[in-house]
């Protein structure tokens, strides 16, 4: 009966430390997972790697084409006042005076897009450059006026503007002119950069779609492929600093959070930040790389470091805000866990077994 008695106290100890057999945080996968919930791990390869460089080029290209010039002069919009000068017929010229605002004295055109002038009647001003909307009064006019000579210009620019967020001096909406408008203008007129700006992490939305601008390559490295230009409706937002980070967790020395400071960090530099692994209990074939937000499925990367190519792939592997790096505990590790989780019920045994004895 003793003996029996004892095995149950076993058991029963072994049972209340289920929870004690693999302490600890692991990415070990569970035996199984729903279809619609499994993530899978990509290895962090050279391959890997040379996919990842080529889909960066391909993405600076894409954004490259997407903000590339179109040279065909200011476009006049709802909203504009310009001013038309009709020579050696000043009954159809508004004078502007040396008291009164050009802007007042010159002809808006509407939120229709349509302009009136004397003669000519309603035009559909909006869409057509000065170029165009010249040779359009000077036609209809000529009707009424032998060989006219016209000079149009835009005195106020109303009807296009884009916006300024985020890490700048003086956050606002700003108006596009006739000379065109570059990111590095824009922040420029802004005031230019606070001290928590993340050069590197510059966002512009255009037409639902989000595009990132290496503000650091333009300013540092004169990278004039990045300094893109603004349309009509753009949102240029600088990111701040605190969102930066990627965390360092598991069999490392000191877990923390690391800053990526000036857009760089690889992931051997953010282990190296940490104090690297612990040489005692870390899986140096282990090294985890999770990155995505809760809406998206996340990615997960898997390095395994166990040898010294391991490490050169590390420094080329490129980290991103917000990334968690999780180094895994080995398997003796593990056991040894385990063991100092179940020694208090074995003392609780051998005190069991005591009283049984007695």
């Amino acid at each position: 009966m003793r003996v029996l008695g004892k095995t149950a106290v076993i058991c029963a100890a072994t049972l209340l430390a289920g929870c004690a057999i693999a302490p600890g945080m692991t990415m070990k996968e569970p035996a199984e997972v729903p279809d619609d919930q499994v993530v899978r791990v990509t290895p962090i390869t050279l391959e890997l790697l040379n996919e990842m460089d080529a889909q960066h080029a391909d993405e600076v290209r894409e954004v490259a084409e997407e903000f590339a010039t179109r040279p065909q002069g200011y476009v006049v919009g709802p909203g504009d006042v310009l001013q038309i000068i009709v020579w050696d017929h000043p009954e159809l010229t508004i004078p502007a005076g040396s008291f009164r605002d050009a802007e007042i004295s010159g002809q808006q055109v509407g939120d229709d897009g349509y302009l009136y002038y004397p003669y000519v009647g309603m035009i559909k001003a909006a869409g057509m450059n000065i170029a165009a909307l010249r040779d359009v009064l000077t036609e209809r006019l000529s009707k009424y006026i032998q060989e006219p000579q016209l000079d149009v210009r835009v005195i106020g620019f109303r009807s296009k503007r884009v916006y300024v967020v985020g890490e700048v001096q003086r956050p606002g909406v700003l108006p596009i002119n006739d000379v065109p408008l570059t990111i590095a203008d824009a922040i420029s007129l802004s005031g230019g950069l606070t001290p928590d700006a993340h050069k590197s992490g510059v966002n512009v939305s255009r037409n639902g779609k989000v595009y990132e601008i290496d503000l650091k390559a333009l300013y540092d490295f004169a990278d004039s492929s990045q300094n893109l230009m603004l349309q009509h409706g753009d949102i240029v937002n600088v990111l701040d600093l605190s969102q930066q980070k990627v965390f360092i967790m598991g069999e490392v020395r000191n877990p923390k959070s690391v800053p990526i400071i000036n857009g760089d960090l690889s992931l051997a530099a953010a282990i190296g930040e940490a104090g690297g692994t612990n040489q005692n209990s870390a899986d140096s074939g282990g090294i985890y790389v999770v990155r995505g937000t809760d809406r998206d499925k996340p990615q997960i990367f898997h390095l395994d470091a166990r040898y010294a190519s391991g490490m050169l792939l590390a420094e080329r592997f490129e980290m991103q805000a917000q990334d968690v790096v999780f180094v895994d505990t080995a398997g003796v590790s593990q056991w040894n866990r385990v063991i100092s989780q179940l020694l208090p019920s074995i003392s609780v045994i051998n005190i069991a077994d005591s009283i049984t004895a007695n």
